[in-house]
Parts: structure tokens; C-alpha cells; sequence
């Protein structure tokens, strides 16, 4: 039933939604002074040549469930970026974006499509959207939430087998085992 599908992407719209005004800077955490955020300007994007739309990065005013530092959320579309992660949870909406998280992340969760990133660390990669590409060098979670098209690899889990926890793999979805050098050569292209 379609219903099923278009309930998780509304309550995350829905979040989204309640984060619009507020600006961070993706290569570090946010700062707050006395109740007030610190805003940063939006990153800039894509290669040269390139006519690539500006991705918002957006921070909400709460905590995240790790207590770290504020969510990070990017949207638009064709953009090639590096974020730190720093701990944060992360929600990429755009679509055909390159992006590398560096650091360790919380929970990524990926809700738009065609997009390829490339993560450190990550506790928890959700994939709802369709036809992305996402490379873990170190992943606990992969739940593959809705996804279609979609492929993860992995170099390492967090179990005691170093394989990461799957669900969700679906017909249309891969998830496999790559090695370092694989994904080396992923995040230097």
C-alpha cells in the first residue's frame, strides 16, 4: 500500500519543515551563544563547469539523541561537498549529490535520491530514497527503509564478526562487503 512509503517521507518532511531559517556550516559543529544560534553561510558547491543549485544546509535548535551537537540536514541537488560530522545525526534530502562525512556520524538518514556519499563512521545509515550509492568505512546499522535501487558497501562493522546489523535489503537493493582500498579510491574520485 503506497500509504506505508509516504508516511515516513512526510513525518521526516515534517521535521524538516520546523528547521527552515536556521543555517550551519557543514564542516564543523554548530555553536550557540546565550540561547542564540550562530548562523554560517551555506557551503558551497559542485565542480567547475558545473551549474549545480547551492545545498541548504540546515541545524534545528535541539540536542540530538546523542547529545553532541544540533542535527545536520542538506538539501538541493547536484553538489559535491565534504561535512565533518562531529557526532551529529545527518538528514540529506537533495538529490545527485556527492558528499563525504568525515568523522563519526549518528544516524545518517538518507531520504533523497541518486545521491553517492562516502561516511567514516557511522552508527546508523538509514536509505529511504531511491537509486543512491553509499560507502561506510566503518557501519553498525544499515536499514534499508523503503530504498529501491540502492546499493551500500561496507568495509567494517561494529559486531563481534565486524559485519554491520542489515535489514530491509529488498529485491532491487546490494549490500556488500568492500575493501579499504576500494574505499579509498571512492572518496579520492
Amino acid at each position: 500500500m503506497r500509504f506505508s512509503t509516504l508516511l515516513p517521507t512526510t513525518v521526516i518532511a515534517l521535521a524538516l519543515s520546523a528547521t527552515v531559517g536556521c543555517s550551519v556550516d557543514v564542516s564543523g559543529p554548530t555553536r550557540s551563544t546565550q540561547g542564540t544560534q550562530a548562523q554560517s553561510p551555506t557551503p558551497q558547491t559542485a565542480g567547475a563547469g558545473t551549474a549545480a543549485a547551492s545545498p541548504t544546509a540546515t541545524a534545528a535548535p535541539t540536542a540530538s539523541s546523542a547529545g553532541t551537537a544540533d542535527p545536520l540536514s542538506i538539501s538541493g541537488s547536484y553538489s559535491t561537498q565534504t561535512a565533518d560530522c562531529s557526532g551529529r545525526d545527518v538528514v540529506i534530502a537533495g538529490s545527485s549529490n556527492k558528499i563525504v562525512f568525515k568523522g563519526t556520524c549518528g544516524t545518517i538518514t538518507l531520504t533523497g535520491g541518486y545521491n553517492t556519499i562516502a561516511v567514516e563512521s557511522v552508527d546508523t545509515l538509514q536509505v529511504m530514497g531511491g537509486g543512491n550509492e553509499a560507502y561506510a568505512k566503518t557501519v553498525s546499522t544499515i536499514q534499508l527503509t523503503g530504498a529501491s535501487y540502492t546499493t551500500v558497501h561496507w568495509v567494517g562493522g561494529a559486531g563481534a564478526d565486524n559485519d554491520p546489523d542489515v535489514s530491509g535489503t529488498g529485491a532491487t537493493n546490494t549490500v556488500e562487503k568492500i575493501s579499504q582500498q576500494d574505499y579509498e579510491d571512492e572518496i579520492a574520485s
